[in-house]
């Protein structure tokens, strides 16, 4: 069982609204009371620029991720449009993987929401 620690030593600052809307959005974000959320922040336990997700490496590259697969769909489309008008695909076959192409599209702009 972890020992309890008291914690005697009170620190107190003042914010404008402007600077305290971050954490305010942080601290709803993860839960935290005010005083667990800016003692995590002080020790360097969390960080608060975290709860903005464009700052987090990792939704960066999944944007990226996302912008490839993007950019091949529309690859794809653009010679599956092609090929229909030239007649090297049948209506049947170009209507199933066009479908198809639209669900991927939409499930891809679902994700990145």
């Amino acid at each position: 069982m972890k020992k309890k620690t008291n914690k005697n030593v009170h620190v107190t600052f003042r914010l404008t609204e402007e600077e305290y809307a971050p954490f305010d959005r942080a601290i709803k974000e993860l839960n935290l009371s005010k005083s667990e959320f800016f003692r995590l922040l002080t020790i360097g336990k969390i960080n608060t620029y975290a709860s903005d997700k464009r700052n987090i490496p990792e939704y960066k590259r999944c944007l990226s991720q996302l912008s490839w697969a993007g950019n091949n769909i529309n690859q794809i489309a653009h010679r599956l449009n092609s090929d229909h008008l030239k007649g090297i695909i049948s209506e049947s076959l170009y209507k199933k993987v066009l479908n198809g192409l639209i669900g991927i599209r939409d499930r891809l702009q679902e994700i990145a929401k």
